[in-house]
């Protein structure tokens, strides 16, 4: 987690998007976006295919009545020829069609989830730094992302960390002068000071 941390530069201002960035859980992003895809496939092919089947019976039965009339052999099976590669029009648009919303669900659902796992991306990168001794959210949601309240709520606990050991800091500034003016040792106020540093260092 803290390796992830580092890997990622920070940006001030509103960071943009990559398109290579989408995928940030993959393992989730793609379950759901291979159910929605799945859910459409068979939805559009069994619509397609009853298309496709009434256009066939359809071609059919204008075959079998043009038949009763006189028609000459040469008329009927250019009528059929033609009926035919209507068929397969119809055919080949259908599964063009399926496949095109298909893509357009796939990269509809890996949009929508990247709005949901960015931001727990983020939470955990914050996670890290956090563990690093860096007690300081630098990022920020982008505009249409979800779980806006979560890391609201996650921002202002960090806040309230922030405030506490901010407290604390100048509660060990005024020791520190205490133990000078009673004459302590400079290596037990070096001590005092060591932790007041470190303390301080993660503030920033």
């Amino acid at each position: 987690m803290a390796a992830n941390a580092e890997s990622l530069p920070q940006t001030s201002g509103a960071p943009k998007r990559r398109l290579r960035n989408f995928l940030l859980d993959s393992r989730f992003q793609l379950k759901y976006t291979g159910m929605v895809v799945a859910v459409t496939v068979v939805v559009a092919g069994f619509l397609g295919y009853v298309a496709y089947r009434h256009s066939v019976d359809l071609t059919q039965a204008v075959t079998a009545a043009e038949m009763i009339n006189a028609m000459t052999p040469e008329a009927q099976e250019l009528l059929i020829s033609e009926s035919e590669a209507q068929d397969r029009k119809v055919l080949m648009g259908i599964v063009g069609g399926i496949l095109l919303l298909a893509l357009a669900l796939g990269l509809t659902g890996i949009v929508v989830t990247h709005k949901v796992v960015g931001p727990a991306y983020k939470i955990r990168r914050i996670f890290g730094e956090i563990a690093d001794g860096k007690l300081k959210v630098q990022s920020r949601l982008r505009k249409g992302d979800e779980l806006k309240d979560v890391f609201d709520a996650f921002e202002s606990m960090i806040e309230t960390l922030r405030a506490r050991q901010a407290a604390e800091v100048a509660q060990l500034d005024a020791a520190i002068e205490k133990v000078r003016a009673a004459g302590a040792s400079e290596e037990v106020i070096a001590e005092i000071a060591a932790v007041r540093d470190q303390m301080q260092a993660e503030l920033e």
